[in-house]
């Protein structure tokens, strides 16, 4: 593996964990608005955020190393 192809590599691994951890904030502070109207939010905008959270915590990730595999990979 290049050096290049290694400096790739890591950017790919910190933007995968950076989606996880922006979807694992994004469902604390959904359930934060949900149980105890954190922010005096409607419970509506905490139901949102729980699924766009739950999304971009399990989906995205899926997404993006599928997009990044190599065409002789799929």
């Amino acid at each position: 593996m290049t050096a290049e192809e290694e400096a790739k590599a890591r950017q790919r691994l910190l933007t995968l964990n950076a989606a996880r951890l922006a979807g694992a904030i994004m469902i604390a502070i959904a359930l934060g608005i949900i149980v105890n109207g954190f922010m005096d939010l409607p419970v509506e905008i905490g139901y949102f955020l729980f699924a766009v959270g739950v999304f971009e915590f399990v989906m995205l990730p899926i997404i993006l190393a599928r997009r990044w595999k190599t065409p002789d990979e799929k």
